[in-house]
């Protein structure tokens, strides 16, 4: 099942540390010649910036209140879900009413009542799955979707701008218009006009769009671990923050900085100081958050070679899945996550996201400066995906199949599965580690910040911050893609992230690029399974 409407901009869970030269530092080198420029050195970005890695038994525990056994368990229904679904849909086109997992981990299938139902509940019982009467086809949802959308797309403006997703959720066997805000009247205007077609979800969160400070507040940062959501107010529409935006770079993500300082959303703070400062380094030069892939224009100040990328130092041994690395483009330097180690051609290759690469010929380097391969076949808009090309001298230490921080916290991955919606999914990555959910959107088309998007992605209700963006999104053994972008990228600390959003009526939510997608799109690539 395909969500073919997402009108919500979401920020890039990308990389992106911008970082200018200390007084005295030699110039890396870069292909464009950087205007002079007054040396400037940034306040420590490591309080903001600093790992929140934990082990994964302790975020299942956390996040899920499973156990690895459990989580094991779960992710052979999904799986065993995923691979029946498609089966079933073209089968039983007249009764097949989806499938899903609840809260339990039940792995539930939608049966529409009749002739053709009967045999679909036969045949899904005896699979070991529970059936579920409903009413709606699939095929029926997805109708339906494509009439809300349209719906949608006519609407008048102060209606439309309240939208910001439509999606079918088959856990409601149901049609939903996400929505932001709004008056009474307005609600009720939006729900007249859908003719029940669909129900309404309505959030007030922080729209991405406009809301994407950091937080923070005077004479702290998110670094003493107390959430604060001082500075950010809800927003009821997007068109505002959009009306601002102009020249000042991708509309949705950070844009320009300088932008964001004048609209005021940013407080006073270390924080504030850092942005302001990077504001000035890279006039004009579009996103940082999201546009940071792309090769930025007129930096005033360049990348030193001895510019710490990443937290911690670089493996010494094999390394797995969700490791640092960086690569350096004009004016500064992207730090992301390397994703599951593979083969393609006979030749180990990592994937990774494409926001993270620059561009085809880019060098990645570990979190000590050490290049181990070269960026190729960079594709940002549709599936975010890019892969390694590693260095002879570094082949071994990449193949294998372990995602995680290091030998003692590490998952092997067996094998690729699709993600099925109530699933549990976990993601790794340099900058906050694991973090477990659940899958709660599958085929999704997602606008990220009106920069680039991801088709067919799926969405899982955890938090990723900066630097996770190109790591693994997993469920049990198994591969389910690769992470693309965030809802919460500029909160901070996922302590933030869980705390605004819960005080705003809505969940951290990643986005992430389906692992069969990037199969598909990279003929002859192989993930390691052993």
């Amino acid at each position: 099942m395909r969500t073919t409407s997402k009108l919500a901009a979401l920020t890039a869970a990308a990389a992106l540390v911008v970082t200018a030269a200390p007084a005295g530092a030699a110039p890396s080198p870069i292909p464009t010649t950087p205007a002079p420029a007054a040396a400037q050195t940034l306040p420590s970005l490591d309080g903001a910036l600093g790992s929140q890695l934990t082990s994964l038994v302790e975020a299942l525990r956390r996040d899920l209140g499973l156990t690895p056994e459990q989580f094991l368990d779960q992710a052979g229904i999904g799986e065993r879900l995923a691979e029946s679904g498609p089966r079933w849909e073209q089968a039983f086109r007249n009764s097949f009413g989806g499938v899903w997992l609840d809260e339990q981990g039940t792995g539930l299938v939608g049966v529409v009542a009749g002739e053709a139902g009967d045999l679909l509940r036969a045949e899904a019982t005896d699979a070991g799955f529970t059936v579920q009467d409903v009413a709606l086809t699939t095929e029926e949802l997805t109708a339906r979707e494509r009439q809300v959308g349209k719906i949608v797309e006519d609407l008048p403006e102060d209606l439309r701008a309240l939208v910001t997703g439509v999606r079918v959720d088959p856990t409601r066997n149901a049609v939903v218009v996400e929505t932001r805000g709004g008056e009474a009247a307005q609600l009720g205007n939006l729900t007249a006009r859908l003719k029940d077609l669909a129900e309404i979800d309505m959030t007030e969160a922080p729209d991405p769009a406009g809301d994407t400070a950091p937080f923070g507040s005077e004479g702290g940062t998110q670094s003493d671990g107390e959430p604060t959501t001082d500075g950010i107010e809800p927003a009821t529409t997007r068109a505002g923050a959009q009306a601002e935006a102009g020249t000042g770079g991708d509309s949705g993500s950070l844009g320009s900085l300088a932008l964001l300082n004048q609209t005021g959303v940013i407080p006073e703070g270390p924080m504030r100081t850092i942005v302001e400062l990077l504001s000035g380094l890279t006039p004009g030069t579009g996103s940082i958050i999201d546009g940071m892939s792309q090769t930025m224009s007129d930096p005033v100040t360049p990348v030193p070679e001895n510019q710490a990328r990443a937290d911690g130092p670089a493996p010494t041994g094999p390394i797995p899945g969700g490791t640092a690395y960086s690569v350096a483009v004009p004016g500064g330097i992207l730090e992301c996550s390397t994703g599951f180690n593979g083969e393609l051609d006979g030749a180990p290759v990592v994937v990774t996201a494409a926001h993270c690469a620059g561009a085809d010929g880019t060098r990645a380097a570990l979190a000590d400066g050490e290049e181990f391969g070269t960026m190729t076949r960079t594709e940002r808009d549709g599936i975010d995906t890019a892969l390694v090309a590693v260095d002879p001298e570094f082949t071994d230490r990449f193949r294998t199949n372990l995602v995680g921080a290091g030998p003692d916290t590490t998952q092997a991955i067996t094998g690729t599965a699709d993600p099925v919606v109530g699933q549990k999914a976990c993601k790794t990555g340099f900058r906050t580690g694991f973090s477990c959910g659940t899958v709660s959107e599958v085929g999704a088309m997602i606008d990220v910040a009106g920069s680039r998007t991801i088709a067919n992605a799926f969405t899982v209700d955890l938090c990723a911050l900066p630097g996770d963006s190109g790591g693994v999104v997993f469920s049990g053994d198994k591969a389910l893609g690769i992470s693309s972008a965030s809802n919460v990228a500029e909160t901070g600390t996922c302590t933030n992230a869980d705390t605004v959003a819960r005080e705003n009526g809505y969940v951290p939510r990643l986005s992430a690029v389906p692992i069969s997608d990037v199969l598909a799109a990279h003929p002859g690539l192989t993930l390691r399974t052993n």
